[in-house]
């Protein structure tokens, strides 16, 4: 394959497709022009996400030369060339969440070479994506290889491993969530690799194709389109200048009924739909969020919402609450959009609409009341399970609003550099969820609360400790503790009684529920140990539900649609004597999230339950007439999830057209608690009247024994 004065015997690398043997000082030659290329390997990096099986999330197609200096034992230097194999063996870490900036891929080769160790010799290639997310650009690579006597003849630091890297960027090409593209490029490229060791020769990387996709890859394994490399390939991009925005950036306010602006938004973002095609196969829509878009929505103390309208039946509604009053979130976010076909071509079912919506998932946009949410960074999120946003330019603030500009913003983390660096004299920061620490005293330390607990800090010796509230400290020797002291809990009040109907097509009650509900619902805390959340059902709670001959159905649903209930109404197949059959409740299904207002310090803020119980058998009465009760009672739907009623009236069936309830069926409960006093008031009335026909015989008795001792 190339010309050479000598060659040594390389009886145990068989399978290298290039080997430059050692000749004089300085010499190096690497393939001729005319040479053909090594083969090219097919490499898949895949990463399990947190539910489902393994996808891949980098690929890599590529052909490479690599050329190895190295000093020999009389001080001369030497160039050994191979190839990269095709079977290397593959490691790494990649981007599998839209918020990863780094990628990294490992092909380690040595023992099909018969060197005896796995990763003798290999290739570390590092993907980097800009603060924006709209190019990628290899940042770094890294070879490493170790003077085997056999590849590398007389080697003067024989059988030690070195390694070399390589600071140039490479393969530079734009590329994001709504654009995914890969680099190809079948030009020669050529890495220069420098050592720490001065000793140590340089050594070069020649790659004659790749084909390279470390991010956004395709559940199919396949690459995206791919930007091809230039004519004139340079190896580090220009000085790199801030694009204009990808997306538009609107200006979005609300004003109260005084005319005040009450809710600001800025914000750009680009929507991409998933939808069904005609040849059942996914396709995407992309559009942007319209700066004229029309502005809905409402302000509140604890709850405020915006709404924007564009196109024809499109918009994108946000929803955001105060779950206390010192900090607000972001707890639903709803997309609405039309299969339109200039922007849905070849939908399967076109001019179809559908409306996404997201309430469950984690905290997001968490900021003191007072201050404005501010991300400039791009930040991606899904809606549902068609629609997909990335956001850009995000400044926000819902609460608080005390003119048309906003307030002092709360950056996101995104904005800040990540760079860590070893830092002397640190001071150490307490986590939130801390349950238990064992401290030591400790000498000039201070202990620095995270930002939302108020507190004075001064340096202290002998180890003062601050602590938030929730973080339970053992007693130390020579210490100083600082605890909140927690807000008394007051015994939740009585429900209230709300009224609920579900209509039926004509708009006619044909279902009626007066009751209040309290609902207690095990949880576990942070701290391990199980907690009981207690909450209402509100008045207000929105009823839906269905009228049947044979089976009815009552859904309430409340708090922003983050609960609901639901009973299921059966009429009893077996008919009594007077030719009534009777009604009851056969199913309960509650569905929750355990929202931090509600199940203080669960261990699993915002998570979304769901309970059955298919097999009760609770407010029963004729099928003509409503059920009735007053007295509370207790039911149990499982081991952790009870309701308390009170003040119910039900009636499922046989609705009269005036709306109102059929005359009642009481429930035993309440039959009872008046047949006590009636039967205690009888009991108490006989004893009286037995003490009195004893009173009236003893004092009779009494008179006799007087008058006969009178006649004697």
């Amino acid at each position: 394959m190339f010309s050479m004065t000598m060659c040594p015997k390389m009886s145990l690398i068989p399978t290298i497709l290039a080997v430059l043997c050692v000749s004089s000082a300085g010499a190096s030659v690497g393939l001729a022009a005319d040479e053909p290329a090594p083969p090219v390997g097919h490499f898949v990096l895949t990463k399990k996400p947190l539910v489902g099986k393994p996808e891949p999330c980098l690929l890599l197609d590529i052909s490479a030369m690599f050329h190895v200096g190295y000093t020999k034992t009389d001080n001369t230097t030497a160039t050994v060339s191979f190839s990269l194999p095709n079977n290397s063996m593959v490691s790494g870490d990649c981007s599998h969440l839209t918020d990863e900036r780094h990628a990294q891929l490992n092909l380690g080769f040595g023992s099909e070479y018969g060197l005896g160790l796995d990763g003798t010799f290999g290739l570390e290639l590092k993907f980097e994506r800009n603060g924006i997310f709209t190019h990628f650009y290899l940042s770094d690579a890294n070879m490493y290889y170790k003077l085997v006597p056999d590849m590398f003849p007389d080697a003067k630091d024989a059988n030690t491993t070195s390694s070399g890297s390589s600071k140039e960027q490479f393969f530079y090409t734009s590329s994001n969530a709504f654009a995914p593209h890969s680099y190809s490029c079948d030009k020669p490229q050529t890495m220069e690799f420098t050592f720490s060791k001065s000793s140590m020769q340089n050594s070069t990387l020649t790659i004659h194709s790749i084909h390279v996709q470390p991010f956004y890859v395709p559940h199919d394994g396949k690459f995206s389109p791919s930007e091809r490399c230039p004519d004139l390939i340079t190896t580090t991009p220009g000085p790199y200048t801030t694009p204009s925005p990808l997306i538009p950036v609107g200006h979005f306010s609300i004003n109260d009924t005084k005319g005040n602006p009450c809710f600001l938004l800025s914000v750009g973002m680009e929507f991409r739909v998933e939808y069904a095609g005609k040849d059942n196969t996914t396709h995407n829509a992309t559009y942007v969020l319209p700066r004229n878009s029309t502005v809905g929505g409402a302000c509140g103390d604890s709850k405020a919402t915006i709404a924007l309208s564009f196109f024809k039946g499109f918009n994108f509604t946000v929803t955001f609450k105060t779950p206390d009053t010192s900090i607000f979130e972001l707890v639903r976010a709803s997309v609405g959009y039309v299969r339109e076909p200039k922007l849905f071509p070849n939908a399967k079912s076109p001019g179809t609409a559908v409306n996404e919506e997201q309430t469950d998932g984690p905290s997001l946009f968490v900021t003191e009341v007072g201050k404005s949410y501010l991300c400039k960074s791009l930040q991606f999120f899904d809606v549902g399970s068609t629609v997909h946003l990335m956001v850009s330019d995000l400044q926000v603030q819902p609460f608080a609003v005390n003119s048309t500009n906003f307030s002092e913003a709360s950056e996101c983390a995104q904005d800040f550099p990540s760079t860590m660096m070893p830092i002397q004299n640190a001071t150490t920061i307490l986590p939130l969820n801390t349950t238990a620490a064992t401290m030591s005293p400790i000498g000039n330390v201070t202990t620095v609360l995270p930002s939302n607990i108020t507190a004075t800090l001064v340096p202290i010796l002998n180890g003062t400790t601050v602590n938030p509230s929730n973080v339970t400290v053992v007693p130390i020797e020579n210490a100083t503790t600082i605890m909140t002291t927690p807000k008394p809990t007051t015994p939740p009040k009585e429900p209230p009684q709300g009224h609920f109907e579900v209509k039926d097509k004509n708009g006619n009650a044909c279902l009626l529920a007066n009751m209040s509900l309290q609902f207690s619902i095990n949880y576990t805390k942070t701290d391990k140990k199980k907690h009981t959340g207690v909450f209402d059902l509100p008045k207000t709670a929105k009823a839906t539900g269905f009228c049947g001959s044979d089976n009815s159905s009552l859904t309430l649903t409340f708090h922003d649609d983050n609960f609901n209930v639901t009973f299921d109404f059966v009429k009893d197949k077996k008919v009594k004597g007077n030719g009534v059959s009777r009604f009851n409740v056969s199913t309960i299904e509650i569905s929750y999230t355990e929202i931090p207002s509600i199940f203080h310090g669960t261990n699993s803020p915002d998570a979304r339950r769901h309970v059955t119980n298919s097999t009760m058998d609770i407010f029963s009465a004729d099928a003509d007439k409503s059920y009735k009760c007053n007295a509370d009672v207790n039911i149990t739907v499982t081991k952790d999830v009870s309701i308390l009623a009170s003040h119910v009236q039900l009636q499922p069936f046989g609705v009269e057209k005036s709306g109102k309830f059929s005359s009642a069926e009481e429930c035993s409960e309440d039959s009872g608690s008046n047949t006590v006093p009636v039967i205690i008031g009888v009991v108490v009335g006989v004893v009286v009247v037995v003490v009195f026909v004893a009173y009236i015989v003893v004092s009779k008795r009494k008179a006799s024994t007087l008058k006969f001792k009178t006649l004697n």
